[in-house]
């Protein structure tokens, strides 16, 4: 019986809504509903009015203010304890649904920022061709941590080289190329070089010394940076590990002397949703134009 009068009581409802619903928006305010979700779901107006930094004098008139909108009252107007009426039961799950699609409807209006994780050897070739596409914000990160921050949502989009495993994730490919031994001088002699650390490119690259020199390959010198060893031999005459795509950004040749490059690719790495697939597919598209 409960249930049918409850059903009686929201078509009622809803059909007086619909008859005032012009004069209800002239009078609805978004925080009044707000505050009007809280109170109930805590069962009481002075709390809600705390979190929502009101009076209780103010949070009473925000009240009043929700049930002449909907010309119906919402709560017994109780002292210690904030009790829905039928009617106010009803409206709290539509009101709830209703600030949800606001917000949604909000944040999807707004120029949320894209942002995007990478190393900063390859943010250096990726970042400045990017600024024209709008809101986008850059943070550098080794491959392995931007992987983790797109998985944990601290990131939309990771931008690695292809080395590792990437499960959970979509993997689009925007870029290949090789890595090799570069210098500003092709035909520089033979020489110790700059060696990233022990990643699998270059575990690969002493291997493949070892098999065609028939010894190890001379190393000056470890540097933790691709972005730096590239620095250092645009300035100098050494000899470095790099990647082409930021071989060529620094002016760099391949030596005459090295054996056969590994290759790689470049992915973007983001996660299956299509919130912001438009603003993805612009930026994968950019990225496959700077790395082509």
């Amino acid at each position: 019986m409960r249930n049918l009068d409850k059903k009686k009581v929201e078509e009622g409802l809803e059909e007086q809504t619909m008859q005032k619903l012009e004069l209800s928006l002239k009078n609805l305010r978004v925080a009044d509903a707000e505050l009007f979700i809280s109170a109930a779901r805590m069962g009481n107006l002075g709390k809600a009015a705390k979190i929502h930094f009101l009076s209780q004098s103010a949070a009473s008139t925000a009240i009043f203010r929700l049930e002449t909108a909907f010309n119906i009252a919402l709560c017994t107007h109780q002292k210690k304890k904030f009790t829905l009426t039928n009617e106010g039961e009803i409206l709290l799950l539509r009101l709830e649904k209703w600030i949800e699609q606001l917000k949604k409807m909000v944040l999807k209006s707004e120029d949320v920022p894209i942002r995007i994780v990478t190393t900063h050897a390859i943010s250096i070739v990726a970042v400045p061709g990017l600024f024209s596409l709008g809101n986008v914000e850059f943070k550098n990160q080794r491959i392995e941590k931007a992987y983790t921050a797109v998985l944990h949502d601290e990131a939309d989009i990771a931008l690695v080289l292809d080395n590792a495993s990437w499960s959970g994730l979509v993997a689009t490919e925007v870029g290949r190329g090789t890595f090799q031994l570069y210098s500003k001088d092709p035909h520089v002699p033979l020489k110790g070089v700059l060696l990233p650390e022990d990643q699998m490119e270059v575990l690969a690259l002493q291997q493949t010394w070892k098999e065609v020199k028939g010894y190890f390959l001379p190393v000056k010198a470890r540097i933790p940076s691709w972005s730096l060893i590239a620095n250092i031999c645009f300035e100098s005459d050494e000899v470095g590990f790099l990647p082409d795509f930021l071989a060529k950004k620094y002016h760099l040749h391949p030596v005459m002397w090295q054996p056969p490059s590994s290759r790689y690719r470049i992915l973007v790495l983001h996660k299956n949703t299509d919130d912001q697939k438009e603003k993805f597919e612009r930026i994968i598209t950019r990225l496959k134009e700077l790395f082509s």
